[in-house]
């Protein structure tokens, strides 16, 4: 081999390696492969950010795989990406989140890392799938349907979220490397084969105005525990029934809003002025946010139109006022808000 033929070589190979590093590093930096474009770029990019801080903030790495064909079997399938993308690689541990959906087959599977498998056990996995992912990739919401699984995730790594004991047996399994113990559920779902569940319910008469805002929110926690989704109760200012027309709620996300707001109850302050109300909560307690009022000739109705306006949640579920500039913001005079819209 002649001095130039072997330069050549070692060129050669030095492009081939520095390429393949690359194309490894991308790989573990990319967190959402859309083969069938399912997810818009603003979507893709909230969910991304989201992610980040998941891993940042609990030391969770999420991928999300959204496949072109169907594969013969989806666990297997599941088991090899995790492997394929190292997933967890990013975290200090086997502590990886695969999401994976099969659109041509009709399901969804989510595989779980050794060291997450007790916070994230196959009971909890098959929960946050039937009464959360499903209800969003029915309604062809596949984008906020992730975003709100995850956020779910986030809710019950910190403990707000409290699953029935049955779904939080620990697995004993091997703790080391990124890989996959075979932990997670995976469940039937046809992407936009559904729209929203707005179904009226028999119970109407049993949701009207209340006399007071407390009474209020006592008949709302019977629509949370009922999982009722009717839009139209006069529970709600007539502005909150046309925004819950278009709002897609999932019996998880009423669960989740029962458990934290049922634990709050006792620490509930009402301020009320003419006929607006606020009912909050020691501004310690970040996961549960104000809940606003609106008296009308009838009674008083829970104002979640403006809610919706005013009040954010960051990526740890903890909320923030989003805007100050309302009617509402008389109950908080005590209250420090500081520049990202915290209160203290």
């Amino acid at each position: 081999m002649t001095r130039d033929h072997l330069r050549t070589c070692i060129f050669l190979a030095a492009i081939t390696w520095l390429l393949w590093g690359c194309f490894a590093k991308t790989n573990d930096s990319i967190q959402i492969y859309d083969r069938m474009d399912l997810v818009t770029q603003e979507e893709k990019s909230h969910i991304t950010s989201l992610n980040q801080m998941l891993l940042e903030n609990f030391d969770i790495d999420i991928k999300i795989v959204i496949l072109s064909q169907s594969p013969p079997d989806i666990d297997r399938k599941a088991s090899d990406l995790f492997e394929k993308f190292h997933v967890g690689k990013n975290s200090s541990g086997a502590r990886g989140v695969l999401f994976l959906l099969d659109p041509e087959g009709s399901q969804v599977r989510v595989e779980i890392g050794y060291d997450l498998e007790s916070i994230f056990p196959d009971g909890f996995i098959g929960y946050i799938e039937r009464r959360q992912m499903v209800p969003f990739f029915r309604a062809n919401k596949v984008g906020p349907g992730l975003e709100a699984t995850v956020e779910l995730m986030v809710a019950r790594a910190t403990g707000e979220i409290i699953t029935p004991q049955y779904m939080l047996i620990p697995h004993e399994g091997p703790i080391s490397g990124y890989y996959s113990g075979g932990a997670g559920a995976r469940a039937a779902v046809e992407i936009g084969s559904g729209g929203l569940d707005k179904k009226p319910t028999e119970l109407t008469d049993n949701f009207a105005p209340q006399p007071y805002p407390t009474m209020t929110l006592e008949k709302y926690t019977q629509v949370l525990s009922l999982h009722i989704k009717d839009p139209d109760l006069g529970l709600f200012t007539p502005q909150t029934r046309e925004f819950f027309k278009k709002w897609l709620v999932t019996d998880a996300q009423q669960d989740n809003e029962l458990h934290c707001l049922l634990k709050a109850l006792p620490d509930a302050t009402v301020i009320q002025e003419q006929d607006l109300a606020v009912i909050y909560f020691p501004v310690h307690n970040r996961q549960v946010s104000p809940y606003l009022f609106k008296k009308g000739a009838d009674g008083w109705m829970l104002d979640f139109a403006t809610m919706n306006q005013v009040i954010g949640f960051n990526h740890k579920n903890q909320w923030f006022f989003s805007k100050q500039d309302h009617a509402y913001m008389f109950a908080f005079s005590d209250v420090f808000i500081d520049k990202f819209g915290f209160p203290h």
